[in-house]
Order: structure tokens, then C-alpha cells, then sequence
């Protein structure tokens, strides 16, 4: 699986699940809230590149667009710490999203590998 696809499968399962996000913030020395928000709209979500666009199909890259506008819209709403972060309707907003773009894609709960070079 090429890294573009890894990276925003796997983030999407850490949006879509309150649970691993905690998990994250007790391992991770960084504002996970603040991570959540960079690792999509900073490190991993690039429709216009080239290379991202080749390991997604013309279905997945709408469904991605789609919530990426939907998150992008939640962002002046969203606290910038995970306690809060989880007692906010705009967060709970996302990550339900994040949850049915997952099951529409069949990726919920897959854990994507970056292809090995052997």
C-alpha cells in the first residue's frame, strides 16, 4: 500500500475512534487534539498531488474531498485540547463522519502498512 493511502486510512481510524485517540495522547508527547487537526489538513491530505491521487479511486478521492470540507467547516468550533475536544458536539460531528466515510469505504478498522521493499 503506497504512504499516501496508509497515512489517511489510518488517520481517519484514529478521527473516527475516541478511544484511540486517549490512547494516543497518553503515549504521544503532543497536543493531540492540535496533531489530529495538522496530520489531515498539514501532512497527509493533498488531492492535488499527483502521486496522492494515483492510490485512491475516483469514489474514494469524492468521499475524501467531501470530508475534508465537512472537517475544514468544524474547525472554528473545535477546542484545542482533547478533554474538551471530546465534550464537543462540533468533534463528535467529525469523528461520526469519519465513522461513515470508513464504513463506506471499507476501511473501518484497517490497520494499513506501508509496502515493504524486499
Amino acid at each position: 500500500m503506497g504512504p499516501h493511502r496508509v497515512n489517511i486510512i489510518n488517520t481517519l481510524n484514529l478521527i473516527a475512534s475516541l478511544g484511540d485517540q486517549l490512547d494516543y495522547q497518553r503515549v504521544a508527547p503532543v497536543n493531540v487534539a492540535n496533531e489530529l487537526v495538522n496530520q489531515w489538513f498539514d501532512d497527509f491530505y493533498h488531492p492535488s498531488d499527483v502521486k496522492f491521487k494515483s492510490e485512491f479511486s475516483t469514489e474514494e478521492l469524492a468521499c475524501l474531498s467531501e470530508f475534508n470540507a465537512y472537517y475544514e467547516a468544524h474547525l472554528p468550533a473545535l477546542p484545542d485540547n482533547l478533554e474538551e475536544m471530546h465534550t464537543s458536539v462540533a468533534w463528535k460531528e467529525v469523528v461520526a463522519r469519519a465513522h461513515d466515510i470508513l464504513i463506506s469505504l471499507g476501511w473501518l478498522g484497517l490497520t494499513a502498512q506501508y509496502e515493504k521493499n524486499e
